[in-house]
């Protein structure tokens, strides 16, 4: 999902729903706090829905929606091929290696396959660079190998990409075809884990460099290649049928 039309979801949940009573909403938007609160006592009773300011790889959550005194966190998502979370490749490393030890093989593997330029720190050519499905076809069981570590820490990716530690979300909210369609996390977690692996998957997720800078575009200082970036591409395929 676009970062402007991800914002502009969220600016519109807001809108249909802060300092608005349930009986006043639209019915999209009664189904949403349906969904996400169970029970509701009293129809004139209002809601607050807050937008969380803030930035960081620990914070998941982007609304917060207040009713009938209990406080609920969702994170919301939309469209398709959604960027789930994104980081530094070092801080992703750090972060793996936080959770268990990696060698100096299993390091340099993730690297190389970020950088796609027949190094593991990024001091290849311009001309070496190549795509990650082009480096993955000449280097078939590299890959393979590359996709298994990622997949030891299968378990600590979900936690990191879709919850963070601060202000947890309890749900993800999903919008397509101004439907919503709520995911408790407990379920998410068990669908990743459980998912039908191809050879580019970590559970429901993929992984990518961010911006490859396969021109060099990164060299006149105004773009980069150091972030790693986490997808899933079909939140409706995958996640709500």
């Amino acid at each position: 999902m676009g970062s402007n039309k991800g914002f502009q979801v969220e600016r519109n949940i807001v809108s249909n729903l802060n300092n608005k009573r349930f009986f006043n909403l639209a019915t999209e938007y009664k189904e949403l706090i349906c969904m996400l609160f169970k029970r509701i006592k009293d129809e004139n009773s209002s809601i607050l829905c807050l937008k969380n300011e803030g930035t960081g790889l620990e914070k998941k959550n982007d609304l917060t929606v207040t009713f009938e005194e209990q406080i609920i966190n969702i994170s919301v998502k939309s469209g398709s091929a959604n960027s789930i979370h994104q980081e530094k490749i070092q801080t992703f490393i750090n972060f793996l290696e936080s959770k268990k030890i990696l060698n100096d093989y299993k390091k340099n593997l993730i690297y190389e396959f970020h950088w796609c330029d027949g190094t593991y720190d990024n001091t290849g050519d311009v001309k070496d660079r190549i795509s990650k499905t082009d480096y993955k076809k000449n280097n078939q069981d590299k890959f393979l190998q590359y996709m298994g570590i990622l997949r030891e820490y299968k378990k600590e990716i979900f936690y990191r990409i879709f919850m963070g530690t601060e202000n947890i979300p309890d749900f993800t909210v999903y919008f397509s075809n101004n439907q919503f369609f709520v995911i408790n996390f407990k379920d998410l977690f068990c669908k990743h884990m459980e998912f039908d692996e191809s050879d580019s998957n970590i559970g429901i997720l993929t992984i990518q460099n961010w911006n490859a800078c396969l021109q060099g575009q990164d060299l006149n200082g105004k773009k980069h290649r150091n972030d790693v970036q986490f997808k899933c591409k079909d939140f409706q395929r995958y996640l709500v049928e």
